[in-house]
C-alpha cells in the first residue's frame, strides 16, 4: 500500500510538471515546429522498445533480484541502446525525408541520445521498485523529470528552438541514471549465480512485441496526419493526444497497480468470472465517467494551457476522451487476458485494432479530415473491445449482455457529466468557463449520489470493502447464502 502511494504521487507530480511544461511551449514552440518533435516522439520510442528489450519487466518480475542479474540488465540495456542509438543516427534523414519536415531529422538525432543512458536507467530504477525502496525510485524518477523539463525551458530561452524540446528526455533519463546508481552502490545486493543474456530476454519477448503492437496502432492517426496532412496537423493532433494520453496513463497505471496483483493472487484459486466483472466494472467507471468528464470541461483546460492559436487542437479533445476511454477499457480487458494466460486472445484484439485503426484512418485521412483521424482511432479500439467482450463470452468468463448493460449505465453518467460541463462552459472565456463548467456538474453529482445503488461501479465498491454502505444494517446471512451484489453488474 506504502508502494502504491508513493507510485500515484509521483505520477501525480508528473501529469503537472508535464502540464506545466505544456503551456509553456505551446507558447514558446509554433505548431508547425511542434509538429516535427510530435512525429519524433513516434519515430524514436519505436526503436525504444528494442532498447529497453523488455528489461525493466524482467527485473520486477524476478523472483530474487540478485548482482549478477541487475549488472547483466543494465549491461545487456547498455549495448541494445547503443545500437538503436546508432541506427536511429543513420536513418533519421529517412525519416525527415518521408515526412518532408527539414528540421525532423536533427530532432530526431538529438532525441536518439536518450538510447545511450535510458534503457540502463530503466532496469536501475525499476531494481529500486523490485527492492522495496519504491519512494527513492520516485523521487529519482520526479528529480530526472524534472531537470530534463528545466533543461528543455533553459535552451528554448536561450533561443535554441525548436531543438531544446528535443534534449529534455535524454538529461531525464541522465540524471535518473546517475541518481540510481548511487543508490544502488549503496545498497548490497545478494549474490547470485551467472545470468546470460537470453535468460533476460527470453521471458519477456512475448509481452514486448504486444507492447510494440499497441504503441504502433496509437501512433497510427499521428503518422498519417503528419505525412498526409502536415506538420501543423500532426503538432495540433499531438497537443490534444497528449492532453488526454497523460490522463489515460494515470488512470491506467492506477487500474494495473491495484489490480493485477489482486488477479494474480485469484487465479492460484482459479480466476473466475466475478474477478473478471469487478475489474471490468472498474475500468469501466474510470473509463467513461473519467474522460466523459475530460471531453466536456478538457476543451476549456486545454485552452487555458495552450493559449490563442490552438483552436483546432483544442477542438478533438472530446472525440479523443472518447477515443482514451476506449483505449483505457482495451488496456484493462488486456490485463485480464494476460493473467488468464490468453495469447491469442491478446493477438486477436490487437490484430483487430490495428486492422480497424488502419482503415478508418486512411478513409479519413484521404478525406483530409483532422476530426476524423481522431474519430478513426476511436473506432479502431470500440472494435478491439467488442473483440474482447466476443472473447470472454464464449469462454463464459462474462455474458456479453451483462458487460454492455454496465457500460452503458456508466457512459450515460459520462455523458451526463459532460454534457453539463460544456453547456456550463459554452460562450465563455477560459478563466471563467472553468468555473461555470465544474460548477454545471454539481446537480449531476448529486442525481448520481441519489441514484448510486443503481450504478454498478457503487456495488462494486460496496462489494469490496472500498466504500461502506450506509443503508440499515441487517442480520448477517452465511457466507453460502450470502449475494454479492456485484453480480448484478
Amino acid at each position: 500500500m506504502i508502494s502504491l502511494r508513493w507510485n500515484i504521487t509521483g505520477s501525480l507530480v508528473v501529469v503537472l510538471l508535464q502540464l506545466g511544461y505544456t503551456a509553456y511551449t505551446a507558447r514558446a514552440v509554433d505548431a508547425h515546429a511542434y509538429g516535427a518533435y510530435a512525429v519524433t516522439l513516434t519515430v524514436v520510442p519505436f526503436f525504444g522498445y528494442f532498447a529497453n528489450a523488455g528489461l525493466s519487466a524482467c527485473v520486477l518480475r524476478s523472483a530474487h533480484l540478485t548482482l549478477p542479474f541487475v549488472r547483466a540488465a543494465r549491461r545487456l540495456g547498455m549495448v541494445s541502446g547503443v545500437v538503436c542509438f546508432l541506427l536511429v543516427e543513420a536513418v533519421a534523414p529517412v525519416f525527415g525525408s518521408f515526412f518532408h519536415m527539414p528540421d525532423l531529422t536533427l530532432m530526431t538525432r538529438l532525441l536518439a541520445c536518450v538510447f545511450l543512458v535510458q534503457p540502463s536507467a530503466n532496469v536501475t530504477v525499476t531494481a529500486m521498485r523490485r527492492a522495496g525502496a519504491a519512494p527513492m525510485a520516485v523521487l529519482t524518477e520526479t528529480l530526472g523529470q524534472t531537470v530534463g523539463v528545466a533543461t528543455g525551458a533553459a535552451l528554448l530561452v536561450c533561443g535554441w528552438n525548436p531543438f531544446g524540446l528535443a534534449l529534455a528526455q535524454p538529461v531525464a533519463a541522465a540524471v535518473a541514471l546517475a541518481v540510481g546508481t548511487a543508490w544502488t552502490a549503496r545498497r548490497t545486493l545478494p549474490d547470485g549465480p551467472r545470468v546470460r543474456a537470453r535468460d533476460l530476454l527470453a521471458p519477456s519477448g512475448f509481452m514486448t512485441s504486444h507492447s510494440l503492437g499497441q504503441f504502433v496502432t496509437n501512433n497510427i492517426p499521428l503518422w498519417a496526419s503528419g505525412r498526409l496532412l502536415g506538420a501543423g496537423a500532426a503538432g495540433s493532433y499531438s497537443r490534444a493526444f497528449f492532453f488526454t494520453g497523460m490522463l489515460l496513463t494515470f488512470l491506467y497505471q492506477g487500474i494495473n497497480w491495484a489490480v493485477t496483483p489482486l488477479l494474480a493472487e485469484r487465479r492460484a484459486e482459479g480466476l473466475t468470472g466475478r474477478d473478471v466483472r469487478r475489474t471490468l466494472c472498474a475500468a469501466s467507471a474510470v473509463a467513461f465517467v473519467g474522460f466523459g468528464i475530460t471531453a466536456g470541461i478538457g476543451p476549456v483546460v486545454l485552452r487555458l494551457l495552450l493559449g490563442p492559436g490552438w483552436e483546432s487542437a483544442v477542438a478533438l479533445v472530446p472525440v479523443l476522451s472518447a477515443g482514451a476511454a476506449m483505449t483505457l477499457l482495451c488496456y484493462c480487458g488486456g490485463l485480464i487476458d494476460q493473467v488468464r494466460s490468453a495469447p491469442r486472445a491478446l493477438l486477436g484484439t490487437l490484430s483487430a485494432t490495428v486492422v480497424a485503426t488502419a482503415a478508418g484512418v486512411a478513409g479519413a485521412a484521404s478525406a483530409r479530415s483532422l476530426l476524423l483521424v481522431a474519430v478513426a482511432a476511436a473506432a479502431g479500439q470500440l472494435v478491439g473491445h467488442v473483440v474482447q467482450l466476443a472473447a470472454w463470452h464464449r469462454s463464459g468468463l462474462m455474458p456479453a449482455g451483462a458487460a454492455l448493460r454496465m457500460h452503458g449505465v456508466h457512459l450515460a453518467v459520462g455523458t451526463a457529466l459532460g454534457g453539463a460541463a460544456a453547456l456550463g462552459a459554452a460562450d465563455r472565456s477560459p478563466a471563467v468557463a472553468l468555473g461555470h463548467g465544474l460548477f454545471a456538474m454539481v446537480p449531476v453529482v448529486l442525481g448520481c449520489v441519489l441514484l448510486r445503488r443503481r450504478i454498478p461501479a457503487f456495488t462494486v465498491a460496496v462489494a469490496t470493502g472500498l466504500l461502506g454502505s450506509r443503508g440499515p444494517r441487517t442480520r448477517r446471512l452465511p457466507s453460502s447464502a450470502a449475494t454479492d451484489p456485484s453480480d448484478r453488474c
